[in-house]
């Protein structure tokens, strides 16, 4: 009985330091960059999951309409497959940040099939001349290994403060977004550019509340950064 109580408390301490602890350090994390956004009084724009060759360039031409940078997330398969985006991006002014290269989750998939995944993702984006500085774990799930690699490689995790809900089932009203970014001080806003084939109201709702979040910006005179220089004016 001893041992089973035994074998059962080990393996809750393995548990604690393999998922908790590095689930503490992501809502740290999270509170002090809504701290930063409000210091600075920023708002970041940021794109994960693209680039999608037909959807991405109409987000490029939006934010060129403002002069606004953004951060895009990349994922390496939709960057070979889209490989004329990733120097449009670069061109536009914009960061980009790897959010690994097939998505892999950290809490479901074997722990180095995860590592491999992420080192793949900055490998395809460093072929294409981009150096990798700030790195997005998919679905926001990270392990102690994936918080070990990303140390040990010398890059940073980007975690977001406000969810755009253009994933969710249901979708906030894009003047709705605008004003809880506008209520919060600023914010990371979490924004996707993939390729949404069948589901292109939804394409229409970032285009949208990318705008109004500009507008809001505009007019409560937010200062709009990409990720790196939020990071920088910490």
């Amino acid at each position: 009985m001893l041992a089973v109580v035994t074998i059962g408390l080990v393996i809750v301490a393995a548990l604690g330091f393999w998922i908790a602890l590095p689930y503490l350090y992501r809502r740290i994390n999270v509170r002090n960059l809504a701290a930063r956004c409000r210091a600075s009084n920023s708002v970041v724009l940021t794109y994960d999951d693209g680039p999608s060759a037909t959807f991405t360039p109409e987000l490029l031409e939006l934010l060129a309409e403002y002069n606004a940078p953004a951060t895009f997330f990349v994922l390496g398969v939709q960057a070979d497959n889209n490989s004329e985006v990733v120097p449009k991006i670069a061109a536009n002014g914009h960061e980009i940040g790897s959010h690994s290269y097939a998505h892999l989750n950290a809490w479901r998939d074997l722990p180095w099939k995860v590592a491999n995944d992420i080192e793949a993702g900055v490998d395809c984006l460093n072929r294409k001349d981009v150096e990798i500085t700030y790195f997005r774990p998919p679905n926001g799930k990270i392990t102690l290994a994936t918080l070990l690699q990303t140390w040990l490689k010398r890059r940073r995790m980007a975690w977001w403060t406000i969810d755009s809900t253009d994933t969710n089932p249901e979708t906030i009203e894009p003047e709705k977004l605008a004003e809880a970014v506008k209520k919060a001080g600023g914010g990371v806003v979490l924004l996707h550019d993939f390729e949404r084939s069948i589901d292109k109201e939804r394409n229409k709702f970032v285009l949208e509340a990318t705008r109004q979040l500009l507008e809001m910006a505009k007019a409560e005179n937010f200062s709009v950064r990409t990720f790196g220089q939020l990071q920088q004016n910490a």
